[in-house]
């Protein structure tokens, strides 16, 4: 008995990072009469289900039922974030200053760290969240080789520029309606995604492990990253690509007349990957004002081992990197894509959405124009803002923190910004 709670116990968590909320729930509930272990851990389960669904009335009356295991770190994270979604700021603040003094649980630590940040952000006390941010990133963001990553690009758009266009080795079959959003995190993926995930004809599928399995694939098989391209056996790009239309398309039962929106993070970095293992695949890229994407990445709770993520000086790298070198990358590649600018995308969303259904061949559908309405659960940093109409609150941002940034990282940021207008930009198809 305690082994098929147990995997109902797994099951739940799958669900719950797929954003299955109901199907979470429903596993999670099965093991509440299991023992103490898996009870506890199906009480957690359940509320992070409700709460990252926004399904906020029904996580009160969950931590309502089961306040006798409130002291228990994960859940106390989780009331603690209930008190913010209700407004109960000060209550909220007390919870996660506790959680800091008694949790020994370095991941926990850090979620409490960075949602003390978002408190203080709010408040105005832009100081204290900066202080908090940096420091945490100082005790728990690891180091990440960024000058191998420049190296990659750089490699592969310098190879692009001199033949015009990349001979790598490609699998034996296009793809159909199969699309990726590409950009920076904290540029407006979540935003895009959810308003092209409100057309008919479009699944957002979020984000996924299989484009990095991709690329190690390529390295693996053709003894090098990024020249392995040249060398990676077709049959290894096939199997590739038949995994990934089995455990992206079809696991989350895309139609065959639907196109799939992947935005997983890793393309934005190296497409080579994807034009390999799905050749005729297409992209959407959005591209952000570099000073509010550095001040929100360095403020927000990343994965941790993106050491680039602790810095304005690796921030601004990366973003410089991605910036010079993908585009040319996607220009010898051939791929199809567009260019969008958040920016534009929140002041004139018609406009941008219509450039990016233009991509997919498809027309504009009014709903694309209120995604707040989408009931579809984001599973990233932003599903609460996604829940909320278009807005431009986040724009200019930056300036409430350029009084702790250096003066060199507030103009390299700027200089980012250089070769990038407002407006949206135009569609890339090749001849």
């Amino acid at each position: 008995m305690e082994s098929l709670d147990r995997q109902k116990l797994e099951g739940a968590v799958r669900s719950y990072r797929a954003g299955l909320t109901d199907d979470a729930l429903e596993m999670a509930r099965d093991c509440l009469d299991g023992n103490e272990d898996i009870r506890l851990n199906a009480i957690v389960v359940i509320g992070e289900s409700l709460l990252v669904a926004g399904r906020i009335d029904e996580l009160g009356e969950h931590l309502e039922r089961f306040q006798e295991y409130r002291h228990d770190p994960r859940l106390e994270l989780v009331s603690a974030r209930y008190s913010l979604r209700i407004g109960l700021i000060d209550i909220a603040r007390d919870q996660l200053f506790r959680l800091l003094a008694e949790s020994s649980d370095r991941r926990l630590i850090r979620s409490a760290s960075f949602d003390l940040v978002g408190i203080f952000d709010r408040e105005g006390d832009y100081s204290t969240a900066w202080r908090i941010a940096t420091e945490e990133h100082a005790r728990s963001t690891r180091e990440y080789p960024i000058d191998l990553l420049e190296k990659a690009l750089a490699v592969t758009a310098s190879a692009a520029e001199k033949a015009g266009r990349l001979n790598v080795r490609r699998a034996t079959r296009d793809v159909e309606r199969t699309a990726f959003l590409a950009g920076v995190p904290r540029s407006g993926t979540s935003l895009l995604e959810q308003m092209l995930d409100r057309h008919t004809r479009i699944d957002g599928i979020g984000e996924n492990s299989i484009p990095g399995n991709m690329a190690d694939a390529i390295a693996a098989d053709g003894r090098a990253w990024p020249s392995g391209a040249q060398a990676v056996p077709s049959h290894v790009l096939d199997h590739w690509q038949k995994r990934y239309h089995t455990m992206v398309r079809e696991s989350n039962g895309v139609p065959l007349e639907c196109w799939s929106i992947d935005k997983t993070v890793f393309p934005m970095f190296q497409p080579l990957a994807v034009a390999c293992v799905l050749p005729g695949a297409r992209v959407v890229r959005i591209v952000r004002d570099a000073r509010d994407t550095a001040v929100s990445l360095l403020l927000s709770n990343m994965d941790p081992s993106w050491g680039w993520t602790s810095s304005m000086e690796t921030i601004y790298r990366l973003i410089a990197a991605e910036r010079a070198f993908v585009k040319p990358i996607m220009a010898g590649l051939g791929i199809e894509n567009v260019e969008v600018r958040y920016e534009r995308l929140v002041e004139n969303p018609q406009e941008s959405i219509e450039l990016v259904l233009g991509l997919l061949d498809l027309d504009l559908e009014d709903a694309c124009l209120r995604p707040h309405e989408n009931p579809r659960v984001v599973m990233t940093l932003s599903n609460e803002q996604v829940r909320k109409p278009i807005n431009r609150q986040a724009i200019g941002r930056w300036k409430n923190y350029a009084p702790f940034m250096s003066e060199t990282a507030l103009k390299n940021l700027e200089m980012a910004n250089g070769s990038h207008d407002d407006s949206a930009v135009e569609a890339h198809r090749p001849a």
